[in-house]
């Protein structure tokens, strides 16, 4: 019963230890653009396109932050073999973002976390069009780098990559965010 108290009274220690805030933390939001990667295996079909993509998130500390973001998947059609496929999809994510400050002005992070997606495709052949739909959640994970204009602007860079059922789904975004410490 003793080890059970302590240990409990130790990760809640950790934990708060851990969590504490600082003066880097808080409270943030942002918009960029994407350009993203998708990729059905096994038929040829491979097509990339520019998007915009918006997030929010809380960075407890200089080392840990949480996010959530939501990218549109615009339109884009692509021709294999003399089939025409139109693609359309989006992707909502959370993620954990540690987080290396190399510099007062420069940092450095990882994401790992988990994407839902909602992908349609049409495919447009001579006896009519099939509609395909596929969703789920899957694994994301990804590298970033965040440049720090003042207390308040960032700019930032990641790759993030989704490995979506029959294919795959990457990311490479430049964006901006504000934050409200």
């Amino acid at each position: 019963m003793k080890i059970r108290v302590w240990s409990i009274g130790l990760l809640f220690t950790l934990l708060g230890a851990f969590a504490q805030a600082d003066d880097r933390g808080g409270m943030y939001m942002g918009a960029g653009s994407c350009l993203y990667y998708f990729e059905l295996g096994g038929t040829g079909f491979d097509e990339s396109a520019a998007t915009v993509r918006v997030f929010g998130g809380y960075k407890m500390n200089e080392h840990v932050s949480f996010e959530m973001g939501y990218t549109s998947l615009f339109e884009s059609s692509a021709s294999v073999l003399g089939t025409d496929i139109d693609f359309d999809g989006s992707s909502w994510g959370v993620s954990v973002r540690p987080t290396l400050p190399v510099s007062d002005k420069f940092e450095i992070f990882g994401v790992l976390g988990f994407a839902r997606y909602d992908i349609d495709m049409t495919i447009s052949t001579p006896l009519g069009n099939v509609s395909v739909s596929d969703s789920g959640t899957e694994l994301h994970y990804g590298l970033g780098g965040m440049l720090n204009l003042n207390d308040k602007w960032s700019l930032r860079g990641e790759w993030i990559f989704v490995d979506v059922d029959d294919g795959d789904l990457s990311m490479l975004s430049f964006s901006a965010s504000y934050n409200f410490h």
